[in-house]
């Protein structure tokens, strides 16, 4: 059986003082010492004290010298010292508490005031040992679950197409995306099906964890109805899509899960110089001759919600040399600025105007260096996923 009462260690040298003081600390476990080496040498055994009551003149290393070494020493730096001498001079107790003592009684002392000053400090021990012991348990709580998710990020990461799949498919392009979290909520998704390109930028309910979970069910999902069901018109992948949410998840007007996402497809048609638009609360921008062109998304999401009806199919014509970019909400709602406000889709949109004549690859450098000047030392509070295209 483990004993869990505090441990003093008593240092004088004087025989009869050290019993003294162990009569009067009968309640706790004492040991004792009758110099300032073998003080040391206990204090630094396996089974280290609580607490140390420590007399200042003594043949060898004085007290203060004593106190000193202890404080030093990793091991031992945590102790709490309380003088108990007959130095109570004012130099000798500044000196003593410059030594690292936490209290000081005086010789002789009073029963009374020792047991109620030895208390206070045992407490005060105990409760910090017993919150280093959670933080202890906490830290390794938390390592576990950050080693899980790290591991989680690789699956995920996984999941989304490769560079080489993405050069094979798409022209001049780049991808931005930056969780705000270890994992993300945002993904991107692109796949080919006879001759035509489909391209996904979606933004799942939540960050993190739960968006992540949202996020591996939607690129499964999309695999099936595009690869597999050979669908390439956005609306009906975005109507099927949210079929499924709805029947997966159950939901309904009463179900407390509501999480879906918002999402913009488009797929292009390069023989016809075409594309089709559909899109959950995401639009997407259309950059032809330096004009900007928003193409609006409807405004319901790919879950269950007030408004029940078909997504709406865009047909654009496209030139070669027009930019696409494709977007979550999260780069315009970073704050940051001088005033720590949000960037907008104001601001977002007159970034894209700002740069895209630059090449893919360099614009992609300018919305990070942009994105952390803005964002400074302002937490990032969304993921965040940006796409761009040169048709």
């Amino acid at each position: 059986m483990i004993n869990t009462k505090p441990t003093i260690l008593l240092v004088d040298d004087s025989q009869v003082n050290l019993e003294i003081l162990k009569d009067s600390l009968s309640k706790y476990i004492t040991i004792s010492a009758l110099n300032g080496d073998t003080a040391i040498e206990l204090a630094l055994s396996r089974e280290k004290p609580d607490l140390i009551l420590l007399d200042i003149i003594m043949p060898g290393m004085d007290g203060f010298e004593v106190c000193k070494i202890l404080k030093s020493n990793e091991v031992t730096r945590d102790i709490p010292v309380i003088f108990i001498t007959g130095q109570n001079d004012m130099d000798s107790i500044i000196k003593g508490f410059e030594s690292g003592a936490v209290d000081f009684i005086t010789k002789p002392f009073n029963i009374l005031e020792l047991k109620a000053r030895v208390k206070t400090q045992v407490a005060i021990k105990m409760a910090r040992d017993q919150n280093k012991r959670l933080i202890q348990k906490i830290g390794a709580i938390n390592k576990k679950l950050t080693d899980s998710i790290e591991y989680a990020k690789k699956i995920q990461t996984a999941s989304l197409p490769k560079k080489s799949e993405l050069d094979r498919l798409l022209p001049e392009y780049f991808v931005m995306l930056k969780p705000r979290d270890i994992v993300s909520g945002d993904f991107y998704w692109v796949s080919e099906v006879r001759g035509k390109v489909i391209i996904v930028a979606a933004d799942c309910t939540g960050h993190g964890v739960p968006g992540a979970i949202m996020s591996m069910f939607g690129v499964a999902y999309l695999h099936e109805i595009i690869n597999d069901k050979g669908e390439t018109e956005p609306a009906k992948i975005l109507d099927r899509l949210r079929e499924i949410v709805i029947q997966s998840l159950q939901q309904d007007e009463k179900s407390e899960i509501k999480d879906g996402m918002d999402i913009s497809i488009v797929t292009i048609d390069k023989e016809k110089n075409e594309l089709q638009f559909a899109g959950a609360f995401n639009p997407i921008i259309l950059i032809r001759n330096d004009f900007l062109n928003i193409y609006p998304a409807d405004h319901m999401p790919v879950a269950y919600g007030e408004v029940d009806r078909s997504f709406r199919n865009h047909t654009i014509n496209y030139q070669n040399g027009d930019c696409l970019y494709m977007y979550s909400d999260g780069y315009a709602s970073q704050f940051g600025g001088p005033n720590d406000k949000k960037l907008m889709q104001k601001g977002f949109r007159q970034l894209i105007m700002d740069h895209h004549n630059l090449p893919m690859d360099e614009q992609k450098i300018q919305f990070e260096n942009f994105l952390t000047t803005w964002k400074g030392s302002t937490d990032q509070i969304d993921d965040i996923l940006l796409i761009g295209i040169r048709l």
